[in-house]
């Protein structure tokens, strides 16, 4: 006879298991994901395995150049047009969004390089963004003057690898204007 049958007289009668200990079980796990997400992880908790965001992307063409745009807000302020750079190792931010935002430069300096040039350039803290309502982790941006924008759609800031690689994959589908990142 097991811990579920009780020797009443008559044959044994089966119980059921308490309900109570699985609502039980149940709300300890709700508990427990309430508390690692209030630890501040924000990205973390909203890249959940299996899960597929969209994210919504413009395309801008510029002669025989072709830039996928995606909006970021920057501690609290924002929406700002990013173009998605897999090629840039770290994501940047133009000088008058960081003004705007109100980011702090940390008194670090990073190289960067690109095509024409390399040089040091000033690094921030980013302490809380999103790329299109879909949070992302605290990090480092190098601060950039990226130039005025031409015909208002400039380039405000650069999503790189350091942002894009946290996701596993994404999917940038230039046709339909849509990121997919695929959670890991």
């Amino acid at each position: 006879m097991d811990m579920w049958e009780t020797a009443a007289s008559g044959p044994p009668t089966t119980l059921r298991k308490p309900r109570f200990v699985v609502v039980l079980l149940a709300l300890l796990l709700l508990v427990g994901c309430l508390v690692y997400e209030d630890r501040g992880d924000r990205g973390a908790a909203q890249r959940s395995p299996g899960v597929t965001r969209e994210i919504p992307l413009r395309v801008a063409k510029d002669g025989g150049r072709t830039l996928a745009f995606v909006p970021v807000s920057i501690e609290g302020t924002g929406p700002f047009m990013f173009a998605l750079d897999t090629g840039a190792s770290m994501s940047v931010v133009d000088d008058d969004v960081a003004d705007r935002a109100g980011l702090e430069l940390t008194g670090e300096r990073r190289v960067v390089s690109g095509i024409l040039d390399a040089g040091q350039v000033p690094v921030a803290r980013v302490e809380r963004w999103q790329l299109g309502g879909l949070g992302l982790d605290p990090a480092a941006v190098a601060i950039i003057d990226l130039g005025p924008p031409s015909g208002g759609d400039g380039i405000q800031g650069l999503i790189g690898s350091d942002v894009l690689s946290g996701f596993g994959s994404i999917t940038v589908h230039y046709d339909e204007g849509v990121l997919e990142i695929h959670a890991p």
